[in-house]
């Protein structure tokens, strides 16, 4: 008997030269990752308790239509980092305030290859996403919520049925992982060596937008358009303080007392200073890349860049040996490179 299973499942993605339309071929991978909380639609339903119906409600109203989805944990790869640079972190263009769309291809594949349940997510905007990685690790990327316009079908008999079907398969990438014991972070210009994790999320504060316009293509009522709010930064790093030595470890110290101006204590002008992140791509896969995430513009007085908000050096129990100071920063925009 030929029954669906998740070893030969397909999840691609492709960049919308129209917000909310299919996209083109090529289709991508995301990289290499396990699960997938695919965004089918969640119902709004609307229960309506009637006079003289009882107290079970009379009817429901079929109410507005979330497609909500998520992808955990990507591993990332020296030849897919085109999601990571173009819709997650990407800086803004000109004018351009706008999360750059994508459409999502989700199916399932059957014992007998045939692919089964096609389906494609379109109008996708990031609104939650974190970059990490720990000690052992590689450098990984959550897509921690995506959020779509509407959605289409290969299979017969749906509201949302379409026959079209551009995306294919490119097959798996050859190119290597980017590790964690390859990697350096410089906080205002001091390379810490003794950093044990890092995390960058980035909070677009997406709001789905239902307007009053008639849809004859589908019932169903999802969003007319996805508006961006504010864009949050949020940057943690972990480092374990051993050096003493000018220069070392408690550089961290001075950087939150003097946010990177000049003079003692707190009593120059805020500064802020640059966080640094570059992770090369070391003993996995073909080719040899380095990627650079910067944290922070360029530290003026006017507008400082990133700032430490907390990094408590408190003293753990014994037998810990070190004290290991998890540093928070609110940072103003992040840049990234691959070279």
């Amino acid at each position: 008997m030929v029954t669906i299973r998740t070893e030969r499942a397909e999840i691609l993605w492709a960049a919308e030269s129209t917000f909310g339309q299919i996209a083109s071929a090529p289709y991508a991978r995301f990289g290499i990752h396990d699960i997938i909380e695919a965004p089918d639609p969640e119902f709004g339903w609307e229960p309506f308790f009637g006079v003289f119906s009882g107290r079970d409600r009379a009817t429901i109203l079929r109410g507005p239509v979330t497609l909500r989805g998520s992808i955990p944990d990507i591993r990332l790869q020296s030849g897919l980092t085109t999601f990571l640079l173009n819709h997650v972190l990407r800086p803004v263009a000109g004018n351009d305030e706008l999360v750059d769309p994508f459409t999502l291809y989700v199916a399932y594949r059957d014992t007998g290859g045939s692919l089964q349940l096609e389906r494609y997510f379109l109008g996708g905007k990031v609104n939650r996403a974190t970059v990490q990685a720990a000690e052992g690790q590689e450098l990984r990327l959550s897509v921690d919520e995506m959020l779509f316009l509407s959605m289409q079908t290969t299979r017969p008999n749906n509201d949302t049925f379409d026959a079209a079907s551009p995306a294919a398969d490119p097959g798996a990438s050859a190119t290597g992982r980017y590790l964690f014991a390859s990697g350096t972070v410089t906080i205002a210009g001091v390379t810490f060596d003794r950093v044990r994790r890092f995390s960058l999320s980035v909070d677009n504060q997406l709001e789905p937008r239902h307007y009053i316009q008639r849809d004859g293509t589908t019932g169903l009522l999802h969003p007319n358009d996805l508006i961006e709010g504010r864009r949050v930064w949020r940057l943690e790093i972990d480092v374990d303080i051993v050096n003493p030595a000018s220069g070392g470890d408690l550089e961290l110290w001075d950087f939150l007392i003097n946010q990177g101006a000049s003079g003692q204590g707190n009593q120059g002008a805020t500064l802020g200073g640059q966080v640094v992140l570059a992770f090369n791509q070391a003993g996995s896969g073909a080719g040899s890349s380095t990627l650079t995430l910067t944290c922070g513009s360029t530290p003026s007085t006017t507008q400082p860049a990133g700032v430490l908000a907390s990094a408590p050096h408190s003293i753990p129990a014994p037998p810990a040996g070190v004290v290991t100071v998890t540093a928070s920063f609110d940072v103003d925009t992040v840049t990234i490179a691959t070279t």
